[in-house]
């Protein structure tokens, strides 16, 4: 034992009813998308949770939709409506309860976001007909009838008693996000006219005679979490008072009262539920801190919650009980490990972008942007490292090719990595520019300083070339040389009003006061919102239409920053050809029409293209030795560079012969 504790509240026990949590952290539910087709465990779920419990948390959640007909993100989501189920589930538990830790499950049910329902309750969230559902392809859900409602309240309830059978320790009631419960509290969503609509007393009253009955089942002993959403955030929803009488109501039966916000089937909404790297820090505190001034029982706060640090000032301002994580451990499954032990520099950040752990909502299995282990622990815990090692050269020193160096070097091989610039870090310097990217920074800074202690030999001002191959002459190269900017010969683009994004990119003093920016990609519209937010008047024009502006920006984030875009004023101008850039304004076309658009400064953020010639020669020279990484193997994101290079390692060994 050695040191202070940095974080005395975070490390109190905490009593619920029959049991003890060994700390007030939780990771909340996550539905990982790792289970076989019919939701039994599978090895991959159980080395996903092993990787939760091995965080150090007190309480695991695990997501998971109950009694749902299974569909398209359901299709890997944990089942319980079977005592087949049983056994498996155990196993999630035993497993669990080796680190110390408390397993919950969340007791929740897809309601109206069901779309292929063997029975109408499976459509329903209790609302009479035709209620449309946003976004969706239902076009309108069923009302419930007292025998449904009784159908179902006895489903949930053989589900909590299967999951204890199973071994676990608490049930997680989610009533949030205008999920199933949530639609009969929001007066967005109820609309019923019997005793169970209209006032708020009456749109509580099945969540609570389901949470009555739940806890009637499972007996005195076993801690209840509930989740309610403070706010739909969306005009006519359920508001933070009445989500405060609903917890006062639910008191009596539950154990921790666990506060969000959000409307997962509303683009306005719906970002809340998983806040977004442009959203609110702790976007929930101040919510749980008056919460908790009005209950007798402990509060969660959760949502936009980045580290160790966050969580022990909530819980020192006494703003909440238990602080609860969901994301950041993905990225960095060690994070509370490393703040502990003050290694607060070697945690990596998660972006918050929801690239990787956003692709559940689609079905995918989960991975993230910045960890390429996330949803690959098998393959990872199973992978040893050779007893023979290479030395291997890595050309680039971007996101790809300082990934690459770091798990080379983590698995013992010799590392020579060479940058052609005078700086490790490559586009993320561009990709961090704007101002509330602070997080990419982060990220960045966490990458240099881990490939600078990681024992590769760094060569700056080092181009990749042939001849440097041939004088190293390594086992293997990685060849990680990155994109270049597209600057494509339109009349005028070299004027002094013209600039490339990556030289102006958080810088807005340099600009006058009207601004167009060609080119509707991520880097384009995020600079947009930043230069507006500095005072500019900004248009971006693309030859795409405005409605396929970053059309493949994980949803959450697309409806993030679209607002800021509308909260900002930012116009908007798709299906334009640029034609000209003049000395006041930009010209282009619009359906054969020619138009002028005004600016003192045009910026051109059209996109990469890959740098590949070298790795393409190196390639057919050398094809079972070279490894074509990130953004020279085609123009993506960070989670391909990420991925990318880790990958190749794995493949690299997997060629040696020993």
């Amino acid at each position: 034992m050695t040191g202070k504790n940095l974080f005395p509240h975070v490390f109190q026990p905490l009593r619920l009813r029959g049991i003890t949590i060994k700390n007030r952290l939780e990771l909340t539910p996550f539905v990982p998308c790792l289970t076989d087709a019919q939701g039994g465990v599978t090895q991959d779920m159980m080395n996903f949770i092993r990787m939760q419990a091995r965080t150090g948390a007190g309480i695991i959640v695990l997501g998971c939709i109950t009694d749902s007909n299974r569909k398209l993100s359901e299709y890997a989501d944990l089942e319980t409506t079977h005592d087949r189920f049983v056994p498996g589930l155990s196993l999630l538990a035993d497993e669990v309860h080796k680190y110390g830790a408390r397993l919950a499950y969340e007791l929740s049910h897809s309601g109206r976001g069901d779309l292929q329902s063997a029975r109408d309750i499976e459509g329903a969230a209790g609302m009479t007909e035709e209620i449309p559902v946003p976004s969706l392809e239902a076009a309108s859900c069923t009302r419930m009838t007292r025998e449904d409602m009784d159908w179902l309240i006895q489903r949930q309830v053989d589900a909590c008693r299967r999951v204890l059978r199973a071994g676990f320790d608490m049930i997680f009631i989610h009533a949030g996000h205008n999920a199933y419960l949530s639609s009969w509290l929001s007066p967005l969503t109820n609309h019923r006219t019997d005793e169970y609509g209209g006032s708020l007393k009456n749109r509580m009253r099945f969540p609570l005679e389901l949470i009555r009955a739940v806890r009637e089942a499972i007996g005195e002993q076993v801690p209840i979490e509930l989740r309610a959403s403070v706010a739909d955030m969306i005009e006519g929803g359920i508001q933070e008072e009445e989500c405060f009488r609903f917890f006062e109501a639910a008191e009596p039966y539950i154990d921790l009262a666990h506060v969000s916000r959000g409307n997962c089937f509303h683009k306005d909404g719906r970002m809340y539920t998983s806040p977004m790297y442009m959203m609110e820090h702790r976007i929930n505190e101040e919510a749980s801190g008056k919460l908790k001034k009005r209950l007798k029982i402990p509060v969660t706060c959760v949502g936009n919650i980045w580290n160790l640090q966050d969580a022990e000032e909530i819980l020192a301002k006494g703003h909440a009980d238990v602080v609860g994580f969901a994301r950041s451990p993905l990225a960095d499954p060690q994070l509370f490990v490393k703040a502990v032990q003050g290694r607060f520099d070697e945690v990596r950040p998660c972006l918050k972008c929801m690239d990787g752990c956003g692709r559940i909502f689609h079905g995918l299995p989960a991975r993230c942007a910045v960890n390429p282990e996330l949803g690959m622990e098998t393959e990872a815990r199973m992978t040893v490292p050779p007893r023979k090692k290479q030395r291997v050269l890595v050309l680039g020193a971007g996101p790809a090719g300082m990934q690459a160096a770091l798990t080379l070097r983590e698995r013992g091989h010799e590392v020579i990595l060479a940058e052609k610039s005078g700086r490790l870090g490559g586009k993320l310097y561009d990709a961090g520019a704007v101002s509330f990217k602070w997080l990419m920074r982060d990220y960045r800074d966490y990458l240099i300083r881990m490939t600078e202690r990681s024992g590769a030999e760094i060569l700056l001002n080092t181009e990749g070339t042939r001849e440097l191959v041939e004088q190293i002459k390594p086992d293997a190269v990685f060849v990680a040389t990155g994109s270049t900017y597209l600057k494509p010969p339109i009349p005028g683009i070299d004027r002094e009003n013209v600039h490339m994004l990556a030289d102006v990119d958080g810088k807005g003093e340099m600009l006058g006061k009207k601004i167009v920016i060609c080119g509707g990609g991520l880097s384009g519209v995020e600079a947009a919102v930043d230069f507006a937010r500095q005072g500019h008047e900004v248009t971006v024009v693309d030859m795409i239409l405005a409605e396929r502006f970053c059309s493949n920006l994980f949803m959450f984030a697309y409806e993030a920053l679209f607002k800021e875009v509308e909260t900002w004023g930012v116009k908007l101008l798709g299906n334009r050809r640029i034609l000209e850039f003049q000395e006041h304004g930009v010209a282009v076309e619009h359906e054969g029409v020619r138009q002028e658009l005004s600016c003192e400064d045009a910026i051109i953020a059209l996109g990469l293209r890959p740098e590949d010639r070298l790795g393409q020669q190196l390639l057919q020279e050398a094809p079972m030795s070279t490894y074509i990484i990130g953004d020279a193997g085609g123009v993506k994101n960070i989670r391909n560079a990420t991925r990318t290079a880790y990958d190749a390692v794995l493949t690299m060994e997997s060629r040696i012969l020993v």
